[in-house]
Order: C-alpha cells, then structure tokens, then sequence
C-alpha cells in the first residue's frame, strides 16, 4: 500500500482516534483480531490513528492551530475566537478549553495498547501478496515510531502542565482513576532515554524506505524532540536554581543536530521558502504538519474587504517594534515611539526583511493573486480597516504561512499545500544559543565548540536576511536575543511557550499594543485589552479529570 506523500497526513487527520483519556480502555468499531491480521486498515490505522492527534488542531480550523492570538505576536480579530479564552478570563479548569490532555493521553494509551499487543499481529495469510515484504518492513518499524509519538506526546504535557502521571502500560479505569503525578524532572529523563534508545532504529529518511512516506517519525526528529526537551528542561521555570549542568545538556544536545545536519541531508533554507506550496519539501524542515491543497487558510486570514477574507491572526504593533533596522541593527522599531505621520514618515524603512515576509501593513499591495490584488488601506474608513466588522484590531494582516497566490472568490477559485512547522534546523540555532549562553555565562565563549553569538549569525547572514551581527554578552544579549527569536520563529507556536518557560508572562504579555491608524494616517500605538495571572504558566488539569482522580491535585492558582 503506497500512499501520496503529503496524503498520508490528510488520511491521519481523518481517521478516527479511539475514545480514551487516562481511562485507558480500548474502543474499537472492529474485532481485535481483525485489527491484527489486515496490514493497511487495521494495523496501519492504528498507528495512524497516535499520528493523528499530532495532527489535531489547537483551535477551530479557521485559526490554523496559532497560538499566537495568546501572545504579544498577535490578535484574532473575531471577538468569538476560542483563541482569545486564554486572555480574556474564560480559561478555567471546567472550561480548560485546550484538548492537550486528553489528546495526549488518548495517544499515548493508543501507543501502550498496540506496543504491548504487537506480538499478536500476524499478516501472514497475505504473504503473496506483492506488498507483503513493504508491508513487514514497515511493520518493523512502527514500535519505534509509536515510542517517538508517546515521547512527544509526554512533551507537550510536560510543557503545559509540569508534573504529569507517566505511563507506560495501559490501565484499568481503577489504576487510572488513583494514579499520581510523576515530578517534571523524570517525564524529563523519560523523553531523553526514550529517543536516545529508538533514535538509531528510526531511519534518517523514508525516502528510501518501503512506502516512501514523508511525515512519520526520523531520527532527526526524534534528536530534535530530545533537544527541545531539554532546553526547557534548563529554562526558569523547570530550573528554579539555574542548574548549568541542564542547560549544558541542552547546548550539547542541540549542537548534535547542527553538526550532523549536513550528514541528514538538512541546510537552512530562504526564509520566504518555509512555508507555500512546496514547502513540506524544504530542507530545513526536520518535522512537519502537511496538508493537501485548500485556500481554507487564505479565507480564515485574508484582509476584511477581499472577496471571502476574515483576517484572522492579525500581528501587533508590539511585534512590528521587535524588528530590527538593518541601518544599525541595534536599535530596533521602537524608535519611533510616540505618534507616527505615515504621510511623511515611513517607520517600516529598512526593517529586517523578516518583517516583510511576515506582515502585511498599510500600503502593501495584498494578496499576490492578479484578480485580487489591491492596496491594503489600514486607516479608520480605509477598504479594509474598521468600522467594518472583522476588520484587523491592529492595524496589520498576516503574510507569513498565508499563500497569496490564493484566488479566494466565489468563482475560479485556486487552492495550495500547507506546512505546519513543528520543528526546523533554524530553532536549534537559536536553542543552541541560549543554552550554550546559559551554560558558560557569555555570548563568545567557545566551550561546545561554537559561541552563542556565532549561532545566531548563521541565522542572521543568510543571503535573503543580512542583518548586522550579534556581538553583545550580558543583559543586553538575553534582551536582543529574545527579540530575534520572536522574529525569527513568528507564528510558528514558539512564543506562547518561550515567555512561559523564562517566567516573563508579565513584561511580554501584560502590556500588548496595536497601531490605531486615524483616517489622515497618524498612527498611533495602543493598548490591547488582555489578562495575565502567574497561574497562567501552567495549564489548569481539566476539572473532570480531577474529579475523577483526587491524586491528580491541580496546578498553583487553579483551584
């Protein structure tokens, strides 16, 4: 059974998952036994049915699966967005509104069921069939993606609610309704000695494996996983005390992929080629979340005023001032501060041409596509500004993931493939810089073989970039690094995360701006209505679980 490349991530997401949450009971619409004996729909499917909840989105399709809404990064537009739960006080633990933990458990008691019952498996009536070998090899393989997925899955509960039950059998309802919480720190160490066993059993590339199938589980990302873990393992809010020893792990761990990445086939790529039609091909993208040809994307984050746009995420002003100018590159957008005259001044002049990859502002002739191009008006009264309802709340429209080529009228309409980003060699540039930072105390210190400042400017001189180098240490380094990372990993689900794990909740997101630009052009930069609360770093445990299982507690603030 050979399926399309960018298919085989259409057909996870439309596959059933089975119902469970830390009950860990199986349900299936089939016999057991049937499961077991056919390869494609029984086997093969259960497997993609753990692949499928890495599929699932945060929030409504509309929105793509940002987080970003939650974030300095950006404002949903529509008032409705579930996105907005996390800072308008609707977030509680009977309203948890994010799916992580049941999404997570649910694959993870997937990944126990099928790795404790594969012995049972057996294909071997088919044996003449001329997939039969393909089919083997594949089979082959599974147990150590299944063990990929359940550490990934152990990620992003770690991530969001710190200490979490590990388990790694399935349970009765009983043993799930009684069980405890297991510290950060060994979930942790979980995730590493997993990856570090089944990373060599996982091929670099299925390119040359049985089915050709891209999308699963590689080495490479099971090395990334590990390198990311351990970089919020290190950071404040896992590591009170500031053990170097972490971040030494995480500098190490990271500089295993930057110096193996060549050997992996991976380069950095033109940043403007992360994401459109092609992209799921790009060699910079470690792991991925494809999706086959839709302008579902383009409709949700078009402009209000081009046929069938709702803006969507729509980036702050706050985001804007990170932007670097390439003039002097230290000093950065917020030079312009006060009231801006955009009729004689032109605050975007020379910015980072990140900016210009990312944003869409007043001026910019938006979307790309010839039947609809136009001249995007911003200002109060403008074609694509308020009064009129959905319009941005900020003053700028997403370019970055959005395909403008994209003809989104009633009539003659065209789609393109979309790329989710879950992890590319460029974040481990930038992790690598902060570990290696915390680690030795400076930005030029050399120890793993490569400086902090030297990391970051193999970002930085990338031919379709040229920013001026980084060569500060110290405080100015954290503050000018964590500038470049937001703009470096815009709204690819970095930055809800990142503030959160440097316990900067407040100085990022307690004071969010947009640009409220009058209908004579001043612009002028004001507040975002937005909560934060410190209970925030955490996610609040579902209220049903909790009641369910006593031992689980809640998380500080929840309660």
């Amino acid at each position: 059974m050979k399926l399309d490349k960018i298919c085989l991530f259409i057909l996870a997401c439309l596959i059933p998952a089975a119902c469970a949450d830390l009950n860990y009971t199986e349900e299936t619409t089939r016999d057991e036994d049937w499961n077991f004996e056919y390869f494609g729909e029984g086997i093969k499917n259960m497997v993609f049915d753990v692949y499928a909840q890495v599929y699932s989105n945060e929030f409504e399709s509309n929105s793509a699966y940002f987080l970003a809404g939650a974030t300095d990064e950006a404002q949903y537009a529509l008032e409705s967005g579930a996105v907005n739960n996390y800072v308008n006080g609707g977030w509680t633990p009977a309203n948890p509104y994010s799916d992580i933990w049941t999404k997570s458990y649910r694959a993870i008691a997937e990944a126990c069921m099928f790795l404790e019952k594969l012995d049972k498996a057996d294909i071997s009536e088919w044996e003449h069939n001329a997939q039969y070998e393909n089919w083997i090899r594949q089979m082959e393989m599974f147990p150590y993606e299944l063990r990929f997925l359940r550490a990934y899955f152990y990620f992003e509960l770690f991530r969001a609610y710190g200490d979490v039950p590990l388990v790694t059998t399935t349970l009765t309802n009983a043993q799930a309704n009684s069980i405890s919480r297991t510290p950060a720190d060994q979930i942790v160490q979980f995730i590493v000695d997993e990856v570090d066993e089944i990373a060599p059993h996982l091929p670099v590339s299925y390119n040359m494996e049985a089915g050709t199938e891209i999308g699963r589980a590689t080495r490479v990302a099971a090395y990334a996983l590990k390198a990311r873990t351990l970089l919020y393992a290190a950071s404040p809010l896992f590591n009170p005390t500031n053990d170097k020893t972490k971040w030494a792990k995480a500098a190490e761990a990271c500089k295993y992929i930057i110096d193996n990445a060549q050997a992996w086939g991976l380069k950095l790529s033109s940043y403007g080629s992360l994401w459109g039609h092609d992209a799921f091909f790009n060699q910079e993208l470690i792991f991925g979340i494809g999706r086959n040809a839709t302008n579902s994307f383009e409709m949700a984050h078009y402009p209000i005023g081009v046929e069938n746009g709702s803006s969507g995420n729509c980036p702050t002003q706050s985001l804007v001032d990170q932007y670097e100018y390439q003039a002097d590159g230290v000093t950065f957008g917020e030079r312009n501060q006060g009231s801006i005259d955009l009729n004689t001044t032109n605050p975007y002049e020379g910015l980072d041409p990140r900016f210009a990859l990312t944003v869409v502002k007043n001026g910019d002739e938006w979307p790309t596509n010839g039947s609809q191009k136009k001249v995007i008006e911003t200002f109060a009264g403008g074609f694509n500004a308020s009064p009129k309802y959905g319009a941005t709340p900020t003053g700028y429209y997403l370019r970055k993931y959005v395909d403008g080529s994209c003809v989104t009228t009633a009539d003659n309409q065209t789609t393109s493939r979309h790329t989710w980003i879950v992890f590319r060699l460029g974040e481990f540039y930038l992790n690598y810089a902060e570990a290696v930072f915390n680690a030795t105390g400076s930005a030029n210190d050399a120890a793993y073989g490569m400086t902090a400042n030297e990391a970051i400017n193999v970002l930085r001189n990338r031919a379709d970039i040229q920013m001026p180098e980084f060569t500060e240490d110290g405080a100015d380094w954290v503050k000018r690094y964590e500038r470049e990372r937001l703009v470096e990993l815009a709204f690819e689900n970095h930055r809800f995360w990142d503030v959160r794990r440097w316990k900067k909740g407040k100085e990022y997101f307690g004071n969010v701006q947009a640009a409220d630009i009058s209908a004579d052009k001043i612009l002028v930069r004001t507040p975002l209505n937005r909560q934060w609360d410190d209970k925030y770093y955490f996610y609040p445990i579902p209220q049903s679980e909790v009641k369910k299982n006593p031992n689980l507690g809640q998380n500080p603030g929840w309660n």
